[in-house]
Parts: C-alpha cells; sequence; structure tokens
C-alpha cells in the first residue's frame, strides 16, 4: 500500500465515532502475566530442537515480567507528567494463568490443568512481587490492569497439537521446557493455537464462558476489583462472550474497527466498530489508532522508525478530535532473556513520550477505564 493510501485509510478510519476537543492519550499493553519462553536456556534449547523460535519478536526475547521489568517500567513513567501533573498511564491486559505444563506432562498429554498466576509466578524467583507491583502501579496511576482472559492458548487447539497433530512432539518438547508460542517444528507449522477465547466449533462456546467467569474471579482476587476493560488475547471472541464479561465487571470492550469473529464451525460475521459505540449490554466500544511495536521483527517490518510513525497516527487522532489509543505489548519492556530487548523498548517509549509532550504540551494521559467514563460523561 502507498504512503498516500495509507494516510488517507488512517484518516478515514478515525473520522466516524465519539469526538472530543481534548488531546487524551492512552497506552494498552497487551499480554502481562502470560508465559512465553520461560528463559534463555528454554530458548537455546528450542532452537536447538527445530521449533519456530527466533523469527518474530514474541517467540524470541519475550518471558515473564520481572520485578526489574516492572521498576524500570514504572521510573520511566513517573518521570513524565502532562499539563495536570498526572504521570502517563499503561493500561496492561492481563492473563490471570497459563497452562500447568507438569501436570499435562504426568496426563500424558490427554489431559488439560490450569494453573493460576500466583503459582505460575513461583516458578520465576525473579517475578515473586510481580502482583504486589501491578497492584503498586494500579495506587500510583501508572499501571492500571484490566483483563486479557484467563490464559493465552485455546484449550482444545493447545490439547489437540499436543495428542495428535504431525510435529506433536515439538510442542510437547516446548511444554516440557514451560514454554508457549512456537509457531512450527521441524518445517511442519501448526494451527493458531494463541486465540484463547476464539473456538473452532459452535460446542466450544460454553466452556470459553466459563474461562471468562474464571479469569473475572481471579482478577479480583488479585486485584480487589473486578475487570472493568477486555481485549480478546490475539484473535476475536464470538458476541456471546460479551454477557459473560458483563458478569465479571467489564464496561468497556477494545475491539478492532472492522471486527470478524467466529460463529463456530468455520462460519464468521462481520461488524464495524467505532469510538463511543454501545452493544446490547451497555459496553462502550474503544479502539485502538496507534501502534508502538519498537522491539519487532518478523512482522510489520516497513517501519523502521516506530516513535515518527506512532506521533503521525496520534496527530491524526487529534486531528480528528479522537483520543490516541496506543496499542504497545509487553514484549517491548522485558529484559529476562535478553536485557538489551528492554533497553530499546524503554528508551524508545522515553523518546515517543518525550516528542510527545513537546508537540503537544496539552496532552492529557489516561487509563482506558478513565477514557471509558469520559466517554459516557461527555456523550
Amino acid at each position: 500500500m502507498s504512503r498516500i493510501k495509507e494516510s488517507l485509510r488512517r484518516n478515514i478510519s478515525n473520522i466516524p465515532g465519539w469526538r472530543t476537543n481534548r488531546k487524551i492519550l492512552v497506552i494498552e499493553s497487551d499480554d502481562w502475566g502470560a508465559v512465553r519462553i520461560k528463559d534463555k536456556v528454554a530458548y537455546e534449547a528450542l532452537k536447538d530442537k527445530g521449533l519456530n523460535v527466533g523469527r518474530i519478536h514474541y517467540d524470541s526475547v519475550e518471558s515473564m515480567e520481572s520485578n526489574r521489568d516492572m521498576e524500570m517500567l514504572f521510573d520511566l513513567l513517573q518521570g513524565f507528567k502532562d499539563k495536570n501533573g498526572k504521570h502517563p498511564v499503561f493500561t496492561p491486559m492481563c492473563i490471570m494463568g497459563n497452562p500447568d505444563f507438569e501436570k499435562i506432562k504426568v496426563s500424558d498429554y490427554q489431559e488439560y490443568f490450569f494453573q493460576p498466576l500466583h503459582e505460575t509466578l513461583e516458578e520465576f524467583p525473579q517475578s515473586d512481587r510481580v502482583l504486589d507491583l501491578w497492584r503498586q502501579g494500579f495506587n500510583q496511576n501508572i499501571f492500571v490492569p484490566e483483563i486479557h482472559g484467563r490464559e493465552h492458548i485455546n484449550v482444545r487447539r493447545y490439547m489437540k497439537i499436543l495428542q495428535s497433530h504431525k510435529g506433536k512432539e515439538g510442542l510437547r518438547y516446548a511444554l516440557e521446557h514451560h514454554s508457549v508460542g512456537p509457531s512450527g517444528y521441524n518445517g511442519i507449522n501448526y494451527p493458531n493455537y494463541l486465540g484463547a477465547l476464539h473456538p473452532e466449533a459452535k460446542d466450544e462456546i460454553p466452556e470459553l464462558h466459563q474461562y471468562v467467569l474464571e479469569g473475572g474471579k481471579l482478577f479480583h482476587k488479585y486485584m480487589g476489583y473486578y475487570p472493568r476493560v477486555f481485549i480478546a488475547p490475539n484473535a476475536e471472541e464470538p458476541k456471546e462472550l460479551e454477557s459473560s464479561l458483563k458478569q465479571i465487571g467489564v464496561q468497556y470492550l477494545t475491539r478492532s474497527k472492522k471486527r470478524v469473529y467466529p460463529l463456530g464451525d468455520g462460519v464468521f460475521a462481520k461488524e464495524w466498530n467505532f469510538i463511543g459505540k454501545k452493544n446490547e449490554y451497555d459496553q462502550v466500544i474503544i479502539n485502538r489508532n496507534a501502534f508502538f511495536e519498537p522491539v519487532c521483527f518478523g512482522e510489520q517490518e516497513h517501519i523502521t522508525d516506530w516513535v515518527d510513525s506512532c506521533l503521525k497516527e496520534i496527530e491524526i487522532a487529534f486531528r480528528w478530535r479522537k483520543p490516541a489509543v496506543i496499542s504497545s505489548h509487553r514484549v517491548n519492556y522485558v529484559g529476562s532473556i535478553r536485557p538489551e530487548n528492554r533497553e530499546k523498548g524503554l528508551t524508545e517509549l522515553k523518546h515517543l513520550l518525550t516528542a510527545v509532550l513537546k508537540k503537544w504540551p496539552d496532552v492529557e494521559f489516561m487509563s482506558s477505564f478513565e477514557l471509558g467514563k469520559t466517554i459516557r460523561k461527555e456523550k
């Protein structure tokens, strides 16, 4: 797509929906709490085995966030203030647990077991204060957790690969190393198993409903409040889950503008979303309209300057009197496998925030929940 066409597309996509004269900036960050590659030893083992790691950033440098990762991010955010004296706010979209790798292995890969996040964190000594830091970030209004799902894998699809898919021994090897994410093994590609709430069959949807409810209970246990904002992990969820999300307290749904969602059994439907739109459960839609993935490789490689690219997207949002809602995944800010990855992500974030405050001194930093409340109040 030419630059002119891409610029035109971005401008047009920002026209519909709620408007404001305020320059509001939100940063949403997916995947906090999810296991990816356990550590550097696991990464090297998976790579030597022939698993597809090292091809994209997620399967190369992402592991569970550490205490140090979070403290460094907090320190950076507290170094900036908007016109109201408020720091930039991350809205982390959080995962409430992971596969219980050892129990699945003991069952000879015949049964799935879920491990709540507080138990997963016991396997990561460098992450022993993560939940405390989540709560600290909330209290300081710089890191305000919301929900991404119970786990970041589709249980049925994951187990099917482990049990019978060609190349199953590769994913079993990853499981034995307490790692998730490799997309294939020795030239064999796996079906995408990371879309936790994206069903293959209609009869899977009741199971997903239960996963949402269980995730909501764990979120309340960890944070002391029920989640208010949700975005599905990796792939779109069916509309039936909107009622489940309502039950756990979700009032705001971050959605793509053109959403193709599953009905089950290989059938899909399409809907158009714009910021401020409401569904039948009075849940308000939020759209992301800017992207900041500075450690990205293996995809979106046409973007060579993420600060400049994101600034242009923010400018378009403000031009059309829209809040700038930035997507910036956890992978950009973790350094357990490669500390230089975290250094790059934080350095680029510092450059971005510096440039934002210089160009728009009247910018206002908000969490996704604060944005949602503002939309309801000013609509």
